[in-house]
């Protein structure tokens, strides 16, 4: 008689072999499916994300377009109205003087618009609406210049004369010599534009940024102070140098830096196009950087006298820092970190020390 024994067992054998070939099978084809549903979600995202810049993008051109028409057409009105009365009227000077005031301010309040909308505008954007803005705010100034213009010195005054042409002359020679600044009549502010430097150290105080914009350009191997609240700072074409900078009212944006040490205090922060960037940051909100690579994050730290008082008012809370969380326009990857930022390993720079080094370095 012949034992079935065997075949049995061989029988059981080939089952549980054959359960566990559907499991495994099984296994996989869950693990694509999830694979397959976070992918979809990804996309999900980014369509939605995509959705949500256009949005923000088409109202701010709508609404930009609509206040530089405002604006333009005010300025129209104030022509017109200045023709109609043949400027007779001193009544009617007094009343053109605060109709361009008010202007001034609407076209600072737009430029304050353009500023923190700079976080989700592409580079273009932003360039080509600070282009339509400085057209608007060089009209504004011819047509007041035109419609009331200064009055000219008599004889009478030659004293007083000479000495303001004196006192214009040294103001013209600083300006020349400091290539710091430009001077805009239309509300008597200062905008700070420091450019085309080279292995210098350069400071301004608090009365000279305070809640004014700063342009950096172009600078090679420069190491730049701001002490005070500046309204907004944009750099372009850094290259090795040291920026130490104080609580910003606005926005922080720069592009094309390379090998360069930042320490920035901002509601909003911008990087386009740089490397080798170290940037010791304190933000309200999400950073973001988009085209770069080598950038390095860690905890803001610079310090001087009465940087506290200028954290108040630049309306930054101390309690609230986002370095940490930056988003990359480059990589959209949620589970995967950006290989273009990582974060410093707690090393905090002695600027004083660095500062010396530096001027030893250029001999200053």
């Amino acid at each position: 008689m012949y034992n079935i024994n065997p075949s049995v067992d061989r029988g059981v054998d080939n089952t549980d072999s054959a359960n566990r070939t559907t499991g495994s099978i099984l296994e996989r084809l869950n693990k694509r499916n999830k694979d397959r549903q976070n992918y979809n979600d990804i996309r999900t995202e980014q369509r939605n994300k995509a959705i949500v810049q256009l949005e923000d993008e088409d109202n701010f051109a709508q609404m930009f377009a609509q206040r530089a028409q405002e604006i333009m057409a005010q300025i129209k009105n104030i022509t017109d109205s200045a023709i109609e009365n043949k400027l007779i009227d001193p009544v009617t000077k007094a009343d053109l003087g605060r109709l361009f005031s008010n202007v001034t301010i609407e076209i600072r309040d737009l430029q304050n618009y353009l500023t923190s909308s700079t976080i989700f505008l592409t580079e273009f954007k932003v360039k080509s609406c600070q282009m339509e803005l400085n057209e608007i705010t060089s009209l504004c100034e011819q047509t007041r210049a035109k419609l009331i213009p200064k009055k000219k010195f008599g004889f009478s005054n030659r004293n007083a004369n000479q000495k303001l042409l004196q006192n214009s002359k040294t103001l013209t020679t600083k300006l020349n010599d400091n290539k710091n600044f430009e001077y805009l009549n239309a509300n008597k502010t200062i905008v700070w534009t420091l450019c085309n430097r080279k292995d210098e150290y350069i400071m301004l105080s608090r009365d000279e940024v305070d809640e004014k914009d700063v342009t950096l350009s172009n600078l090679k191997n420069c190491f730049i102070e701001l002490q005070g609240h500046p309204g907004s700072v944009q750099a372009s074409h850094l290259n090795n140098c040291i920026l130490l900078c104080g609580p910003i009212m606005r926005s922080f944006f720069a592009e094309n830096c390379q090998n360069s040490t930042f320490a920035l205090a901002c509601q909003q922060l911008r990087l386009h196009s740089s490397s080798d960037c170290r940037i010791y940051l304190f933000v309200s909100c999400r950073a973001v950087i988009e085209d770069c690579k080598e950038i390095e994050f860690g905890n803001y730290n610079y310090h001087y006298p009465s940087i506290d008082s200028d954290f108040t008012k630049a309306n930054l809370s101390r309690a609230i820092n986002n370095y940490t969380d930056v988003a990359d326009f480059n990589w959209l990857s949620p589970d995967t970190p950006s290989p273009n930022w990582r974060l410093l390993n707690n090393c905090s720079p002695n600027w004083y020390g660095e500062l010396d080094k530096f001027k030893n370095k250029n001999i200053l």
